[in-house]
């Protein structure tokens, strides 16, 4: 089979016309169009890579750099060092560059300390400024001082007053009563008179009032209401009565030989005496101390004593 189809178309081959294609031929030439067009379609890529490098020589460029200086070591490794590097290499390493240090900013002054603050003043412990209701008698009992002691070491006598914000010494040396200051003579009268000067006015004795809270027995003296008319010793005297401390030395204390004493409802009188008797005492005590009984006899505590002070009044 196969020698008769070579040989048919050998015949065919010899008798066919110039240009006619044999079936045989005719296959060939279709596979080399094939190869042709696919050769055509693999170099498409290829045309267009070429024109893109065209159209970019500097990417091209910049991937040789890259290529070769990953290809090769490092110039500077190679390469001679310049005349800068050589100075900087032959410089000692004591001569590096060495960092600047800023200047340490000066510490604030330190704050000064606040000033103490002033010591309280010291309170002097020996004296006592007098409140309402203060007699000497019930200062000294307060702070256990003599009270005699205590009236010399103000200049105090039995007959001074005192008054609320007067400072007084609780102890100390004695101190001189200050005597009154004399009277003054008075100016000479006109010179016709100038032979006979004018007599001084006679004193005035100062006068106190009294009044008598209530009248009856020792409770109502205890009762510290003020001063009582004391009746028990009505068969005696008129006698006021008032403790010390229920405002009896304050009131009684000052009052001196010659002056007068008014009490409301009873009368008014003059000083003829004062003394001092035992704290308790008696009547009789009384009567020793004045020769008798006065018409009126004002008496209280002396504070810190065991006495009483009385005072005669007629």
């Amino acid at each position: 089979m196969n020698i008769y189809n070579d040989e048919l178309q050998t015949t065919l081959s010899k008798n066919a016309p110039r240009g006619t294609l044999l079936p045989g031929s005719r296959k060939n030439k279709v596979l080399l169009i094939a190869i042709a067009i696919i050769v055509v379609i693999g170099l498409i890529p290829l045309i267009f890579g070429v024109l893109s490098q065209a159209n970019n020589p500097a990417a091209d460029a910049g991937q040789n750099v890259s290529s070769e200086q990953l290809a090769t070591p490092q110039a500077s490794d190679s390469s001679p060092a310049t005349p800068a590097a050589s100075e900087a290499a032959a410089t000692p390493a004591t001569e590096a560059k060495v960092p600047a240090v800023e200047p340490a900013v000066a510490a604030a002054p330190a704050a000064e300390p606040a000033p103490a603050a002033p010591a309280p003043p010291a309170v002097d412990t020996n004296l006592y400024t007098v409140v309402a209701g203060d007699t000497v008698g019930s200062i000294a009992a307060r702070f256990g001082v003599n009270m005699n002691e205590m009236l010399a070491a103000n200049g105090l006598s039995g007959y001074s007053v005192i008054v609320p914000g007067q400072v007084l010494k609780l102890t100390g040396p004695a101190v001189p009563l200050i005597e009154p200051a004399p009277a003054p003579a008075a100016a000479p009268a006109q010179a016709a008179a100038q032979a006979a000067p004018a007599q001084a006015p006679a004193p005035v004795a100062a006068g106190w009032t009294i009044y008598v809270a209530g009248s009856g027995g020792q409770s109502l003296v205890d009762a510290c209401i003020g001063p009582i008319h004391y009746t028990p010793t009505d068969a005696y005297a008129l006698f006021i009565t008032e403790h010390d401390f229920c405002g009896g030395w304050a009131r009684f204390s000052g009052i001196g030989v010659g002056q007068t004493v008014n009490i409301p409802g009873y009368g008014t009188y003059t000083v003829t005496g004062r003394g001092q008797v035992p704290n308790p005492g008696t009547t009789n005590n009384v009567a020793a101390v004045f020769g008798g009984f006065p018409a009126v006899v004002l008496q209280t505590c002396i504070p810190g004593t065991s006495q009483m002070l009385v005072i005669g009044l007629n």
